[in-house]
């Protein structure tokens, strides 16, 4: 920042009533009040970012009596959150107006929550996640959930990384194993805490003044907005295998997410009542405003989570896939369908090419130097298994067979060889139901100007060789390049050079007909997609009909 908008800013905040109060590096810190509706409240603001990339931090000096201690956006050290990064740009050309903002901002945050119950209660409800991370001290225990959503007693294993320990719950070690092995981590060890989870289908309530604290309180509070969930803890307790653990967590997971609290157990009791579950169980209802819980942060790491997070429809978990061709659009498309969640559940995904990585590949391949004359397939797979431990790859360094290898539920050519392309659409495979094999070809169009996409699926729409016409030149029925591509030749061999930016495209538009597939229609299922300023002709994305004469046509459907 200038010298002179500096000046603006100082000028502003002294205006505010903020005044220097102290500087630790490179962040400067201000003093002063906030004038809400029921009270002046002390305030520290720090600006570290005069650029206002990231807003200025404020932190509550005193809590007034008006804020309850469990407030929604204070943090258990006083930090308040009065803008979401991102859905705010601050104005860097204008500092005081960027300061006048973020200090008005938070000071009718206030006056809404101290003013106002049922935007308090919303806002916990909507923040949830926050207020249980932050809320209050201590700080909740983190916890990785290595399943998918479900009912009932998990395993409990311990993990000690060089950057601290983990505690990581799963059906079974062999999905920890996996995980310990992809990060680079120790073996994990088995630990004896009891393992639970539970399922609400309503937001938990704010609660009357803290988080809990004591087992009466988490009991309480949970029964205070859903009692089914209770009856779930209920039921667990009245077993007797939760007594065979030092301790017993419940992960409980609910539309605002999972969240989860731990207890340690009485070794005296638990061999008391190992054959009466029962009476602990009642001890616990009992006693327990004296016996403490300890909040746990649940983190997620199951594939289900990882590879359906972000998306609106269904991933490509237990479906099989078959990818030929691993070179420059293969690699790319490897890593983007584990992403979509192939080869996870009961699926796979199966990689066929015959080459190694040569160093003409590593310019544009999303393998690397450290793969140099390896196996693609191979290559390909232990990249993608050491990034995700679970997936499910078979990786098989050789030519396609037809038509033994048109298999599974999709079929993906990434070759941009027309001569495999004509063989897999010659050669299709029936799947139960009737119906083919859907096939999607991805290829690159000249020397990277453009990338074309085509899905066969059913007999009403151009298979592979109807995109060529059956007079003798074999004419092309959609041409979009006026001329030939440039080549080079290198001994006997012969290439087309493109940019890294063409198999990624190719990838992506690829990627983008299995999502519209994922949806429930493909169309249009045949698509092209150019770079700007290219010199191609314009042809619209559509269902392409049938040629009535096409060889391929009377070869697949015969």
């Amino acid at each position: 920042m200038s010298l002179s908008r500096l000046a603006v800013a100082l000028r502003k905040l002294d205006e505010l009533g903020f005044q220097p109060s102290k500087r630790v590096g490179p962040v400067r810190y201000f003093d002063g009040e906030l004038q809400c509706v029921k009270g002046p409240v002390r305030v520290r603001l720090g600006i570290y970012d005069w650029e206002f990339t990231t807003f200025p931090t404020l932190i509550i000096l005193e809590r007034p009596p008006f804020l309850p201690v469990l407030t929604p956006h204070i943090s258990g050290d006083g930090y308040q959150c009065y803008f979401v990064q991102g859905r705010v740009v601050l104005d860097r050309y204008r500092p005081d107006n960027a300061i006048w903002q973020c200090i008005e901002q938070a000071r009718q945050e206030l006056n809404h929550l101290s003013t106002n119950p049922s935007y308090r209660e919303r806002e916990f409800e909507q923040e949830f996640g926050a207020s249980w991370e932050i809320g209050q001290h201590p700080k909740p225990a983190p916890v990785l959930l290595a399943e998918s959503s479900r009912s009932g007693a998990l395993l409990c294993f311990s993990i000690e990384a060089d950057n601290g320990a983990y505690i990581i719950t799963a059906m079974d070690e062999v999905r920890v194993k996996s995980l310990a092995e992809t990060r680079g981590w120790p073996a994990p060890k088995r630990i004896a805490i009891g393992s639970y989870v539970v399922q609400s289908a309503n937001l938990p309530k704010l609660p009357r003044e803290r988080l809990p604290e004591t087992v009466a309180d988490m009991f309480s509070w949970i029964r205070s907005w859903d009692r089914d969930v209770m009856k779930q803890i209920h039921s667990v307790l009245g077993q007797r295998e939760w007594l065979k653990f030092n301790a017993i967590q419940f992960l409980i997971e609910s539309p605002a997410g999972w969240f989860g609290f731990y207890v340690n157990l009485d070794a005296n009791r638990r061999v008391m009542f190992r054959r009466r579950p029962n009476g602990y169980r009642q001890y616990l209802y009992n006693k327990g405003e004296d016996i403490s819980i300890s909040r746990l942060g649940v983190r997620q790491i199951s594939p289900d989570f990882i590879h359906s997070r972000n998306l609106l429809f269904p991933t490509l978990k237990d479906r099989n896939v078959t990818l030929i061709g691993c070179g420059s659009i293969g690699g790319y498309l490897a890593q983007a369908l584990v992403r979509l969640g192939s080869g996870t559940g009961s699926g796979r995904l199966t990689l066929i090419d015959p080459d190694l990585l040569s160093p003409g590949n590593l310019g544009r391949h999303f393998l690397g130097m450290d793969d140099l004359y390896e196996p693609k397939v191979v290559a390909l797979k232990n990249a993608l298994v050491r990034q995700f431990g679970y997936v499910n790859i078979v990786a098989e360094s050789r030519s396609a067979v037809y038509p033994s290898d048109i298999a599974g539920d999709l079929v993906i050519d990434a070759t941009g060889e027309e001569a495999v392309s004509e063989a897999v659409n010659a050669h299709p495979r029936i799947i139960s139901g009737g119906g083919w094999v859907p096939v999607l070809h991805a290829w690159i169009a000249g020397n990277g100007e453009c990338v074309q996409g085509l899905w066969v699926d059913v007999r009403k729409y151009a298979c592979f060789r109807c995109m060529r016409r059956s007079d003798p030149a074999r004419s092309k029925r959609f041409p979009i390049l006026d001329g030939s591509p440039k080549t080079r030749v290198v001994g006997c061999t012969a290439y087309t050079p493109y940019a890294v930016s063409a198999p990624m495209s190719a990838s992506a538009l690829a990627i983008d007909m299995i999502i519209d597939w994922l949806k429930g229609d493909v169309s249009p299922r045949f698509r092209t997609r150019s770079i700007e300023g290219a010199n191609v002709r314009s042809i619209k994305n559509q269902n392409v009909k049938p040629l009535t004469d096409c060889p391929g046509c009377s070869a697949r459907y015969s």
